[in-house]
């Protein structure tokens, strides 16, 4: 009889081990888990609670959030539109064919591909973040000096004034467990006025 419970006790405690280990995050983010985020008085952000405001992962970026110990890193970065417009029309880049922040997505995804080697990308979606036109893209790329592949989440805002590139990432490996989170900062983008 010892014997009979010690064999289940440890077959238990083995398929509990195995599917612990097996489970994915798929609870949908809670709004209780974010908190909003107004930068310069110019438009606001839903960010996750476990993420802390940083200044070391992109000069350029207004917005810069992380969580090391979840490799968890959101930034933005904004710029005039008509300067954007003015210089890669000037350097004969800018496709008349397609909007404005159709050509901001191809310019930094081109920017993207020189940096580092994609290995997989989306096809862009188009959609409307708080009745702004935007695009989004996800990808996996190895980038120079990172042994594991990165997975990053791109959506592009076009404003009355400026694009913005919301630029959120992690490894591939917790790429599963993020999405759903990087999914609400995306669509939380909203401008002040």
């Amino acid at each position: 009889m010892k014997k009979m419970a010690l064999l289940l006790f440890v077959s238990l405690s083995f398929t509990s081990c195995i599917d612990f280990k097996t489970k994915k995050s798929s609870s949908e983010p809670k709004p209780e888990d974010f908190t909003t985020v107004v930068v310069n008085d110019r438009y606001q952000i839903d960010i996750p609670r476990f993420m802390k405001s940083t200044t070391g992962l992109n000069d350029e970026a207004s917005l810069q959030y992380q969580n090391l110990f979840k490799e968890a890193y959101t930034i933005i970065i904004d710029e005039p539109k008509d300067e954007f417009m003015d210089l890669f029309k000037e350097l004969d880049s800018y496709d008349e064919n397609l909007s404005l922040i159709e050509n901001y997505r191809d310019i930094q995804l081109q920017l993207f591909n020189e940096r580092m080697r994609v290995n997989t990308q989306s096809s862009p979606r188009s959609l409307k973040i708080n009745g702004l036109d935007a695009q989004q893209v996800d990808m996996d790329a190895h980038v120079d000096g990172v042994d594991q592949e990165i997975s990053y989440f791109l959506t592009f805002v076009e404003g009355p004034e400026n694009v913005y590139m919301i630029m959120a990432w992690t490894l591939k490996s917790k790429k599963e467990e993020h999405a759903k989170t990087y999914a609400v900062i995306a669509e939380s983008f909203g401008l002040l006025q």
